[in-house]
């Protein structure tokens, strides 16, 4: 059945505030309209319901068997109409039914029990996924993701998204802890192949480009999709790459056998980030940021700097 247009909350409110005052001008008064513009919209109610609702020959005005039985229900609708109405409003400040959060697998390891030890009551089911960055950005388009953090993104320049940096990350170089000359890819070129990162990848693609602007030349002999595999690689003298200090954090495993070394040139970086769409998450985005940067900054970080003290200047943070 579709209710008539004439049974709306507004009407409702006014039909509400007129049975209580027991007059159509005490609620055009209140309303600060005409007492014709009331009178109407009760008029037209009456209509849609296809009932009286006033004694109008009383005064103050009376109210008939319907609009009695219609005074205490119009109260719950309208009660449950504003209720509706803030939680809509501040709704993504409320638990939410569920929530679904992706990130790149280096920072899923680091961050997912911090995420859930800290946030975790803002939602009443979370689905954390890890993977590919670039594929992650396609699912959140499509509403199969909520929120992504990520050091990849290609969504900058789209309105409805809502962006919120952890920290801006220079990438650096990666070779066998054996490699004992001095390093140079440019004025001596290195006798072992180069480790590329996926170019299904958004961190791959972002260093092939920096490869392609300094015109390096390197030969595509082995490529990887994980941080993991690229490290486990460098670190058994099969190769070299370049990586950035959250792919560095995820292997401390490797590190002792790795030597870290800052780009000698072209220096770049990313900018790692929490991502929602515009104004549906109410502040979780921000918490999100701030509770992801103090872990990586005070927990995730420290070992790292300790065996590389360097690396500290090759991270800016935002969070």
């Amino acid at each position: 059945m579709i209710l008539p247009p004439e049974f709306d909350l507004h009407a409702l409110e006014i039909f509400v505030m007129t049975a209580e005052l027991g007059s159509m001008s005490q609620t055009a008064g209140q309303l600060q309209v005409t007492q014709s513009a009331v009178s109407q919209t009760v008029a037209k109610l009456e209509k849609g319901l296809g009932t009286t609702l006033f004694d109008r020959s009383m005064r103050p005005l009376g109210l008939t068997i319907s609009g009695k039985t219609l005074l205490e229900r119009a109260k719950r609708l309208i009660a449950l109409a504003r209720s509706s109405y803030d939680e809509v409003r501040e709704g993504a400040n409320l638990p939410l039914a569920s929530l679904t959060v992706a990130m790149s697998f280096s920072l899923a390891n680091q961050l997912t029990a911090p995420i859930m030890a800290g946030l975790g009551n803002r939602a009443e089911r979370w689905n954390i996924r890890s993977g590919i960055s670039l594929e992650h950005q396609d699912e959140f388009l499509a509403r199969d993701i909520d929120m992504l953090i990520t050091g990849s993104l290609n969504l900058e320049h789209r309105s409805n998204v809502e962006l919120h940096p952890l920290l801006e990350e220079s990438f650096v170089v990666a070779l066998p802890a054996s490699f004992s000359k001095p390093f140079d890819f440019a004025a001596d070129p290195i006798d072992l192949p180069f480790v590329r990162f996926s170019h299904l990848t958004g961190m791959g693609q972002q260093i092939e480009r920096q490869i392609v602007r300094m015109k390096l030349g390197l030969p595509n002999v082995v490529e990887v999709e994980s941080s993991h595999q690229q490290l486990a690689l460098v670190a058994a003298g099969l190769g070299w790459t370049i990586t950035s200090p959250v792919c560095l954090s995820a292997t401390p495993d490797l590190l002792r056998r790795t030597r870290l070394e800052p780009m000698p040139r072209g220096r770049f970086s990313r900018l790692v980030q929490v991502v929602a769409r515009s104004g549906e998450l109410g502040d979780l985005p921000a918490q999100m940021a701030r509770l992801c940067a103090r872990e990586l900054r005070e927990t995730t970080f420290p070992p790292l700097v300790a065996e590389a003290p360097w690396l500290a200047d090759q991270l800016v943070w935002h969070a």
